[in-house]
């Protein structure tokens, strides 16, 4: 754990001199960081209590776990665009967008792939839905093992305190839950990013600019910008010259020439899908601007939902940094082996710096530095309690001690208060999420396992709330009936060994739907419906139509229009259910071609 000069001083004070005297004619060699971390570490603070990795593991599966198997999916790009390709690679049925059309080609089927080894594997002893949930703990439990990378990283880099600060904050986080199983690019990367920060503070360079090319090759393309600290670190810092562009060489042969051959088989011709996507989104004229359009206080107002004063603490992180400095000067100093904050912190920054500036604006897009942003919220908590402790001991007694105690022993209560304030707030925001919209995510356990023959599964004006093919069993597919809403929605992939080179003329580019993909609503054997909104030519209440609709059954879902802002985003006992209107999703079925 890097220590502070005061921290050494303090040290050296006490014990340096002792220690000098029993190696007294002995040879001196070179002591290496760990050693370094040991040795000057004053006594007071190698009784610290830190969870070590065997522990910080069990929480952190727990934790993740804990989503993979009761968060909901927060974004219909997760079911169209990975869940429901990865349903056709599995068992040979599902939804296609435009973004896998050859004529587009902007998604890399090569990143499908590492899930649809193991959930063929698992097709043969289990159902589909447990399949999904499988691979979402398989997610979960990835997420958590690169999570206890970055812990031990953070404890060497940044201190103990620090490192077990971010650990308190991380499990009950909201941001963190909604993201760490999550079959999307941007929650891979999360991964991947992490790891690759965290052996780059620890040193291991290779590893970090495999990481950051798996990211950035396999994954998202724009997390590229996350790399360029590391580069900054090895080109310039540490004149690694032949170490960067070495491993640099070999990432792209190790991951970027698969993906181009397994892409480029599934397209039937010449794909490198990651700059196509970096192409359509940014030297097309409409590129993202089409879809997800938000104010430049949307990140702001997304971040204190899944982050609550962590994300107040993380955006004052470099005042806080520039206040401590003033202050206290002492206790910001940097071991020599460790990076500045400038550069540790850089990738954050970055990343903010270039997607708050961006009209299209979603909550997955800042999954990729969620860790960071639980790193400088414990780095800026830390610092209130350093310039607390500084403050202190000019104003009370604590300066008589400040010699042989640690900042620690008087500011620990503010540090407590902190965490539990930020963890009450993350539970009472994912106990929201999870109240309020995980019925979807039940609503089809319903239709019974059918065999003969194909079955339609429909969704009309609710069509973004599909959990995915993987709920339905053999025989049914999830199809759509026209709506209110006018833009682009999935097609049904061509059941054959070659749907993915088929071009189909209804996709395009500029959202614009097409009727041709529809059904009409008598040709469903199954509809989710709702009661939200009023009715309207397109949208009828079919479920009060029991002439032809039979309801099967129904889940709570938020009306969130008739609901209170904060009582909607929180869960607070007695007071949210007062203050929340619930609305009915209903599962319905076709009485006229009931089996």
């Amino acid at each position: 754990m890097p220590l502070t000069a005061r921290q050494r001083s303090i040290h050296n004070k006490n014990g340096t001199k002792r220690s000098a005297s029993f190696s007294k004619g002995k040879k001196t060699r070179k002591t290496s960081e760990s050693e370094f971390l040991m040795t000057n570490a004053p006594s007071d603070l190698r009784s610290i209590a830190y969870p070590g990795g065997a522990v910080a593991l069990v929480l952190l599966l727990v934790a993740r776990i804990t989503s993979a198997y009761w968060g909901h999916i927060s974004d219909c790009d997760e079911t169209y665009n990975y869940w429901e390709p990865l349903h056709y690679l599995v068992y040979g049925s599902g939804l296609q967008t435009w973004e896998y059309s050859p004529v587009f080609a902007i998604r890399s089927y090569m990143p499908l792939w590492l899930f649809a080894v193991p959930a063929k594997i698992f097709t043969f002893v289990t159902t589909s839905v447990t399949v999904f949930y499988t691979i979402r703990a398989l997610l979960a439990i990835l997420t958590a093992c690169t999570d206890l990378m970055f812990y031990k990283a953070v404890c060497h880099e940044f201190g103990v305190h620090v490192g077990r600060v971010w650990l308190c904050l991380t499990l009950p986080s909201a941001g963190m839950f909604a993201s760490s199983a999550a079959m999307l690019p941007s929650a891979w990367s999360s991964s991947l990013v992490t790891a690759a920060l965290a052996c780059w503070w620890r040193r291991r360079y290779p590893f970090a600019v495999l990481l950051t090319a798996a990211t950035t090759l396999l994954s998202w393309p724009f997390t590229a910008i996350l790399g360029l600290p590391i580069a900054i670190d090895m080109l310039i810092f540490k004149r690694h010259f032949v170490e960067f562009f070495k491993w640099s060489a070999v990432g792209l042969v190790l991951i970027l020439a698969p993906t181009v051959l397994v892409d480029s088989w599934h397209y039937g011709r010449l794909v490198v899908a990651p700059w196509n996507i970096v192409a359509y989104n940014i030297f097309t004229e409409h590129g993202p601007d089409l879809y997800g359009v938000e104010p430049w206080t949307y990140y702001f107002v997304n971040g204190f939902l899944n982050f609550n004063i962590v994300w107040v603490l993380s955006l004052s992180c470099p005042l806080l940094l520039l206040a401590c400095t003033a202050i206290a000067p002492r206790s910001t100093s940097r071991a020599s082996f460790c990076a500045p904050y400038w550069l540790a912190l850089m990738p954050l920054a970055l990343w903010l710096a270039v997607f708050m500036l961006q009209p299209h604006k979603e909550e997955r897009f800042l999954y990729p530095v969620y860790s960071m942003i639980v790193l400088t919220g414990a780095i800026s908590l830390d610092c209130l309690q350093k310039m607390t402790f500084a403050v202190g001991t000019e104003l009370f007694r604590w300066r008589k001690e400040r010699e042989r105690r640690h900042y620690l022993a008087y500011t620990a209560p503010l540090m407590v208060m902190c965490v539990l304030l930020a963890g009450i707030g993350g539970i009472s925001r994912i106990t929201a999420l999870y109240n309020h919209y995980h019925g979807p995510m039940t609503i089809l356990r319903e239709i019974p396992s059918y065999e003969n023959g194909i079955e339609n599964v429909c969704f009309g004006k609710e069509w973004y709330r599909s959990p995915s093919s993987f709920h339905l069993s053999e025989g049914y597919r999830i199809r759509f009936v026209q709506s209110e809403f006018n833009g682009q929605l999935p097609a049904p992939y061509v059941e054959t060994s070659n749907a993915t080179r088929i071009i189909h003329p209804y996709f395009n580019g500029q959202n614009k739907g097409d009727n041709r993909t529809y059904l009409s609503p008598s040709q469903c054997h199954y509809l989710v419906d709702s009661d939200i909104g009023s009715p309207t030519t397109l949208q009828p209440a079919y479920h009060k139509d029991s002439n032809q609709w039979e309801i099967v059954s129904s889940v709570p879902i938020l009306d969130s229009n008739k609901s209170h802002r904060i009582f909607r985003a929180f869960y607070i006992p007695s007071l949210s259910n007062k203050n929340v209107v619930y609305a009915n999703l209903y599962l319905l079925r076709n009485k006229l071609l009931s089996h």
